[in-house]
């Protein structure tokens, strides 16, 4: 097992055993926090990308993330058939997707589909409705 899918398997056990309350805090004392923690999912989306689906694309997926430690912000670019994600703020996304850190990080880990998430108001989205669904047809994120 490599060390991101060391990390991640640690990811999804806490989001399995701590109460969506608490799972901030317990994030927060792990090894780089929050920001660690974000970083190894944004990594671990970026892999999932499969160019065949997007094929010729191309759209920018930016993340609000509310935290305890303030806004947290995110994007995901996918063009030419690459995808990349920084941290910041983008100058022109198509979308915004805004979360709780918490639904974030249960997102990310696949233990919350986008679309329970977006049903259930844990993420809203501003912007091109169309562009949100992008993310669930370009990138092959498996549910655990």
């Amino acid at each position: 097992m490599s060390p991101q899918q060391e990390q991640v398997a640690e990811l999804i056990e806490l989001v399995e055993s701590t109460p969506a309350k608490e799972l901030e805090a317990a994030v927060a004392r792990r090894e780089g926090g929050l920001d660690a923690a974000l970083t190894l999912i944004f990594d671990l989306l970026v892999s999932e990308f499969n160019p065949e689906k997007a094929k010729g694309q191309k759209g920018v997926f930016q993340f609000d993330i509310a935290s305890g430690e303030g806004q947290k912000l995110h994007y995901v670019h996918v063009e030419a058939d690459t995808c990349r994600t920084d941290k910041g703020l983008h100058e022109a996304p198509d979308i915004t997707i805004g979360i709780k850190f918490p639904d974030m990080l249960a997102m990310g880990v696949g233990k919350l589909p986008g679309a329970k998430a977006f049903l259930t108001g844990k993420l809203k989205l501003r912007g091109s409705p169309l562009m949100g669904t992008k993310l669930g047809e370009w990138f092959d994120h498996p549910e655990v």
